[in-house]
Order: C-alpha cells, then sequence, then structure tokens
C-alpha cells in the first residue's frame, strides 16, 4: 500500500502500489467497506503506471483541524 483515507461512512480508499515487477497485476486504487467488501476499483494500466497517493477532494470537513480521518 502506498496511501489510505478514511472516509466519514467508515469506508476505507487504498492506493496500491504496482511497482517492484507487479505493474499490471492489481487495481491502482480501491474502496473497501469495514466488512472488507470492495466497493470500487480503479485500474488503467494504459495511461498509469503506478500511483503513489490519493485523496478524495470531495470529503466535507477541514483536515487541518482533524476533521478527515486519514
Amino acid at each position: 500500500m502506498a496511501g489510505l483515507q478514511r472516509l466519514p461512512n467508515g469506508n476505507t480508499i487504498f492506493c496500491n502500489y504496482l511497482g517492484h515487477g507487479h505493474l499490471g497485476e492489481q487495481p491502482h486504487f480501491f474502496e473497501i467497506t469495514r466488512d472488507k467488501k470492495v466497493v470500487w476499483e480503479f485500474a488503467d494500466h494504459k495511461h498509469f503506471k503506478t500511483v503513489n497517493q490519493i485523496q478524495l477532494l470531495d470529503v466535507p470537513g477541514d483536515p487541518v483541524k482533524g476533521k478527515i480521518l486519514r
């Protein structure tokens, strides 16, 4: 994992580093529930080799005040 972001609904977005010989094998990032069920995933191996970090910008709250969980 390269990074993650906890969402207000309890789900988590994971950014998956695909380096070290694993290019094109897995999604770049995905969201899972607390029950470890995949909500959605993103994989575009034609346009992206690897993604190091992701942050959803439409999550309400002020990260400076600790209102967005990371």
